[in-house]
């Protein structure tokens, strides 16, 4: 027979502890050792134990006994290994040189075994020092999984940069990755280095807010200005008028729109404003986070870059473009002393002209 898991107050703040013995005596003396220190699990058989880990794979520690009917306590936190590979395993046994002991040993499948009868402070410390292993791979696997994340973002938008036609499908590119990638509600980028209009503001909307997007281009402008440093609003209703200016009106479009929480991150290139790029979320699940804040941070100086250069290279084709039509309008001048002709290829080239950059 089995027992639930143990229920105790205020035990959200503390690590989980797993306990497997098919003696009730000894899950009793497990308990009253740790339940200061841990939540502690019950079971008495390895099949219920896995039970368990599938309900709650936030378990830090386990310690099994070895002897068990139906399941050994090798072949059950053998089965936990696999499935759940960082929880420590603690094996308690009576026979140090067991075969199926060694080879769990050898095969990393158990943390440390404790040999029956146990002592309680070795126990303790054993299991303190299995606590801080855990904490050691959680926090190293975080790092890990945030970095391989920034990494995968910062090639991933640096791939499709330089791969965009114009700076116009750059920036869309830019609040579609981002956007996607940090989950928000909308990603929008307003150009600042050339001739800034309303219409000019580029839009990711996520899927939640895409079928319910009736605002215009002007409104999503109006929840973005000029800044020379990030910004962080973590409640839009509760800005200051030092933080958003123009507050009333600004105001009013964030409403509009349903957001509650914004971000936003100049792009500057060279001490100039290139264009801010403004996150925001119409729901206050969680604060910005400082990782995801510098990587925007990152990628703001990134695509800046890339913008500057495509600006400049765009501004570059238009004085060719300009150079070469004023030298074809003074040949077709040269050529020609017929006024009629002279004015018809001229207005043929201007015509020319601006249909191309049209």
């Amino acid at each position: 027979m089995s027992t639930s898991p143990t229920r105790h107050s205020n035990r959200g703040n503390k690590p989980k502890l797993l306990v497997v013995d098919d003696e009730p005596d000894n899950l009793d003396l497990l308990y009253r050792t740790f339940y200061r220190q841990f939540q502690v699990l019950r079971a008495e058989r390895g099949r219920h134990a896995l039970e368990i880990l599938a309900q709650q794979p936030d378990i830090a520690i386990i310690i099994s006994d070895q002897r068990m009917p139906e399941m050994a306590g090798t072949e059950f936190l053998g089965q936990a290994a696999q499935q759940y590979p960082d929880v420590m395993r603690i094996i308690l046994t009576g026979y140090t040189d067991s075969e199926d002991l060694v080879e769990a040993i050898n095969q990393g499948q158990v943390f440390k075994y404790v040999t029956k009868p146990w002592d309680e402070d070795d126990l303790r410390e054993t299991v303190q020092q299995a606590l801080d292993a855990h904490n050691l791979i959680k926090t190293r696997t975080a790092d890990l999984n945030r970095v391989l994340r920034q990494e995968t973002l910062l090639n991933t938008i640096t791939h499709r940069i330089r791969s965009a036609q114009t700076p116009q499908d750059m920036l869309q590119t830019i609040v579609d990755v981002v956007g996607r990638s940090l989950e928000v509600s909308y990603c929008s980028i307003r150009p600042y280095c050339a001739q800034p209009s309303e219409e000019s503001c580029f839009t990711y909307r996520a899927d939640a807010v895409q079928a319910l997007a009736t605002e215009n281009s002007s409104i999503i402008a109006q929840t973005l200005w000029p800044t020379d440093r990030v910004l962080v609003l973590e409640s839009v209703l509760e800005a200051s008028g030092n933080q958003i200016p123009d507050a009333q009106e600004r105001l009013s479009a964030f409403a509009a729109l349903g957001i509650q929480s914004s971000v936003l991150v100049p792009l500057i290139s060279r001490k100039d404003l290139v264009a801010v790029m403004a996150l925001h979320r119409c729901q206050l699940e969680r604060p910005w986070a400082a990782d995801d804040l510098q990587l925007l941070i990152t990628l703001a100086d990134q695509a800046a870059l890339a913008l500057a250069q495509a600006y400049t290279y765009e501004q570059v084709q238009a004085l060719a473009r300009r150079e070469a039509l004023i030298n074809t309008i003074t040949s077709a001048i040269r050529s020609s002393l017929n006024p009629r002709k002279t004015f018809a290829a001229i207005t043929g080239q201007l015509g020319h002209c601006l249909l191309y950059t049209s």
